[in-house]
């Protein structure tokens, strides 16, 4: 699909020449181009006029008689518009000059694919967390102006005001669906838009930038209104999401053609099993073939969409890579989301598994797995609620197994109306090598029969494990019905024991009452459970309401660090060599943020810190302890 297949026109109206209306001895064509020279990133205005013509393409694209479109090239490009009446032809051209952008030279780094770019560092900037979509077009689709993009984070301004959204060229912040607020924007990509990042643009402050890949995309569309004998656009929508997903696989055949988002509208029903084996509303028998060629199965904007039920096994279950499953309301009776294979981002979703059977063992409400350790995993802004129920101690709230290298998990909501489930978030290869290059920050996690955070079988001398910007709070609570289970805010596991090496950083995180259930004195805010890898903690927050649920597991080993406050259990630990004892001076019990007067307020040290807080305020060079700036 064209760059300029959903250009908005400012002269004239698409239309078809109805048949003796024009003679083809008349027909004409012109286009220019509006600077013909410039910089890269910069905007250059198309204007073309026909005569006699009865249909117009301008690189290819069906465009109106006459018209005008803004474009933002990224390289030297060469326009060309055709005009046709019947056999007849007639052929304009015109060229865009485009040279590179100074830039100014700096020490290359390679950020970490799953992160988004630097962007101010003054404070009140905005900052993008993450996307739900990061590959699309920005022709086609509703309006002509590609896919949605919902941009997720804070400090972008209650209203847009003077305020920019750019991702090469502006996108489109004025349609119907179109949104803005201090936390989410959503918009439009539109004609100019180009791979790079997004940036918001807040009272001359730029954000980071949030990497999308701009490439010609399927976009189809499921309704309750539709019928499944549609093509699945706008005006003709499916019924069912399967349909949908049969005509970009050819019924499972293949990947589809090219990278496909199927937009699921308000209302439509994919409560059912939908007859493919996996007793699941959703199977993913096949996905996308790339990570910029991705099936994407998305909810519209405006509404709802429900998928799955508690009489289903599964909302969503398969073995397809490079998916993307943004924006809907998903619920399993065992699990919300069975995902076999990697190359996976789950967004903004939520994901409920209130009353799951008895004896299920090894599995979760929300559970990841691959044979290819090089897959990578994205889970980031989801609500995860409502789960467990009479399960054992192997089934968890959030669950990445076998395979689960490169993973983001971020901005996560876990835990809340807790029914009864062990760990809330648990890395555990249960087969293969041990696990590594995560990241897991800015979560809140709550409940839990066991950890909060539980970090098994990871091995750090293979890539980075961070654990940071959480607040974890009343975790590892009492009567715990499984059995000895470990019992801590944050954990590792090291389990094979002396299979593993390293030592995983676990700073800037609030932990709060962790351990209330005390059998095994495996019991603390933070712990080593088997010699294996270290823990290096800093700049956290360890609040307990006794000495009965210590700071640090009994028995933990290799534990060093910093700049931690350690509050309601006695004595610091003796290897902390800065550590601050008062009370944290939350905002309230249930607010975890700092007040002013907080002992742990700009007290911690800049050699391990997060560069914003759990809410997007900049640290700085004097970062406060826990998840709070």
């Amino acid at each position: 699909m064209s760059l300029l297949a959903g250009a908005q026109f400012a002269h004239g109206q698409y239309r078809r020449g109805h048949k003796g209306s024009s003679t083809t001895s008349s027909l004409s064509a012109s286009v220019s181009a509006s600077p013909a020279s410039i910089t890269a990133g910069q905007q250059s205005t198309l204007r073309w006029s026909t005569s006699g013509a009865t249909a117009v393409t301008l690189n290819g694209a069906a465009v109106a008689v006459s018209g005008s479109t803004v474009v933002a090239p990224q390289q030297s490009t060469s326009y060309s518009l055709v005009a046709r009446n019947g056999s007849t032809t007639k052929t304009a051209s015109a060229s865009i000059t485009v040279t590179a952008a100074p830039t100014t030279p700096t020490t290359p780094t390679t950020p970490p694919t799953t992160t988004p770019s630097s962007g101010s560092t003054t404070p009140g900037a905005p900052h993008i967390n993450f996307t739900d979509l990061n590959v699309g077009s920005g022709t086609g689709g509703d309006t002509g102006n590609g896919v949605y993009v919902r941009i997720f984070g804070n400090h972008f301004g209650a209203s847009q005001g003077s305020s920019s959204l750019s991702l090469g060229g502006p996108l489109v912040t004025n349609c119907s669906l179109c949104s803005w607020s201090d936390t989410m924007i959503i918009a439009q990509l539109g004609p100019s838009a180009t791979t790079g990042q997004i940036v918001v643009n807040v009272n001359g402050l730029p954000s980071n930038g949030a990497p999308f890949t701009v490439t010609p995309t399927t976009i189809l569309f499921v309704s309750p209104n539709g019928a499944d004998t549609n093509p699945g656009t706008f005006a003709q929508p499916f019924k069912s999401w399967r349909a949908a997903f049969n005509l970009a696989t050819s019924h499972d055949n293949a990947s589809p053609s090219q990278n496909t988002v199927i937009y699921l509208m308000p209302g439509t029903d994919v409560s059912f099993d939908d007859g493919r084996g996996y007793k699941s509303a959703i199977s993913t028998d096949i996905g996308g073939s790339s990570p910029t060629s991705q099936l994407s199965i998305v909810g519209y904007p405006g509404g709802t969409v429900n998928v799955g039920s508690t009489s289903i096994s599964y909302g969503v279950h398969g073995w397809g890579k490079n998916i993307t499953l943004a924006n809907l309301n998903i619920v399993g009776q065992v699990s919300a989301i069975d995902a076999e294979a990697g190359n996976i981002r789950i967004i903004n979703n939520s994901l409920s598994c209130p009353a799951p059977p008895s004896g299920l063992g090894g599995t979760a409400c929300i559970l990841g797995e691959t044979g290819s350790a090089a897959d990578t995993w994205a889970f980031q802004g989801n609500n995860v609620h409502d789960t467990g129920g009479n399960v054992d101690k192997t089934y968890h709230a959030v669950y990445f197994s076998t395979g689960v290298n490169h993973a983001d998990v971020g901005w996560n909501s876990i835990g809340q109306n807790f029914k009864g489930y062990c760990r809330s978030l648990m890395f555990h290869a249960s087969s293969g090598g041990n696990l590594y290059d995560l990241h897991v920050h800015d979560n809140v996690i709550t409940g839990g029969y066991c950890d909060g955070i539980g970090m098994a079988t990871v091995d750090p001398s293979q890539g980075t494990v961070e654990v940071y910007n959480n607040v974890v709070t009343h975790t590892a609570i009492a009567t715990n019905p499984y059995g000895v289970a470990n019992e801590a805010g944050i954990a590792i596991n090291s389990d094979p024991r002396a299979a593993t090496s390293g030592t995983v950083q676990v700073y800037n995180n609030t932990v709060v009452d962790a351990g209330g259930y005390v059998t095994g004195n495996q019991n603390g805010c933070f712990g080593v459970v088997y010699a294996g890898a270290g823990l290096n903690l800093t700049n956290n927050i360890c609040v307990q309401p006794g000495a009965s649920q210590p700071y640090i597991e009994s028995g933990s080993t290799n534990v060093t660090g910093s700049h931690n406050l350690w509050y309601g259990a006695g004595a610091a630990p003796a290897w902390d060599s800065a550590p601050v004892t008062s009370a944290p001076s939350f905002v309230s019990t249930t607010n975890f943020a700092l007040q002013s007067s907080s002992a742990g307020k700009d007290a911690g040290t800049s050699a391990k810190t997060s560069p914003v807080d759990i809410v997007g305020t900049q640290r700085g060079s004097t970062p406060s302890m826990g998840a709070y700036q």
